[in-house]
């Protein structure tokens, strides 16, 4: 939906109304201050209606962020008018957290959107960066990682994943994460592989949920008793 980038700026607006009828001789500063973070808030919402995740998990992201700068813009507006905060202005920023809280549960459920595809094999810093993504993906949705310990480059690797599919390079080879596999889909794989590429070691599990490193840190152990 194209105007959901609109959705801030509107309730950010509808948040400033109490400056239609009155002039600012309230606490110009700290109202100011406020509206100052409600307007980076729109902005940061805005922006989260291009993320590139589920409609639904985007549509909760907006509305959440939305709602928190509508609090904000009222609570601004009234202290710079010298009105005084009524106690349900704290209403919209309760829906927005519990808005936020309705996106993360889309965005680790059952049906969990899959990260996006990666056009090159990524580095350890971007595993790293992505950690916390996978890991909660791993939750609800168990993800099949492959440790390859292979010189092959990694264009050539990438060549031989599908579109969803992630590869990392680690020390002494390389992660791979079948966001959409199955164990007998990295069979397959790894039976594909080993026919055309030499393999000094390899191991396979099925994740479903913990410490990144941790499982990481196995697969490396089990590949390096294959050695």
């Amino acid at each position: 939906m194209r105007g959901l980038f609109l959705l801030p700026w509107g309730l950010f607006l509808l948040g400033l109304l109490p400056l239609a009828w009155g002039e600012p001789l309230g606490e110009v500063g700290r109202g100011l201050g406020l509206l100052l973070s409600a307007l980076l808030l729109s902005g940061v919402g805005s922006l989260y209606s291009r993320f590139p995740v589920a409609y639904s998990v985007q549509l909760f992201l907006v509305l959440g962020l939305s709602l928190l700068a509508f609090q904000l813009a009222l609570e601004g507006a009234l202290l710079l008018v010298g009105g005084e905060v009524p106690p349900y202005a704290a209403l919209g920023g309760g829906l927005g957290a519990l808005a936020l809280g309705v996106a993360f549960l889309l965005g680790t459920g059952r049906e969990a959107p899959l990260l996006p595809p990666m056009p090159r094999v990524g580095t350890r810093e971007d595993l790293r960066r992505l950690g916390g993504a996978l890991e909660g993906l791993a939750l609800r949705r168990p993800l099949v990682l492959v440790y390859l310990g292979t010189s092959v480059s990694p264009e050539t690797l990438l060549g031989e994943l599908r579109r969803e599919d992630l590869a990392f390079q680690v020390s002494g080879g390389y992660l791979l994460v079948l966001q959409a596999g199955r164990p007998e889909d990295a069979a397959g794989l790894l039976r594909r592989l080993r026919e055309r590429f030499p393999l000094s070691a390899y191991a396979v599990e099925r994740w479903q949920g913990g410490s990144l490193e941790r499982v990481l840190l196995r697969l490396e152990a089990e590949a390096l008793l294959q050695s």
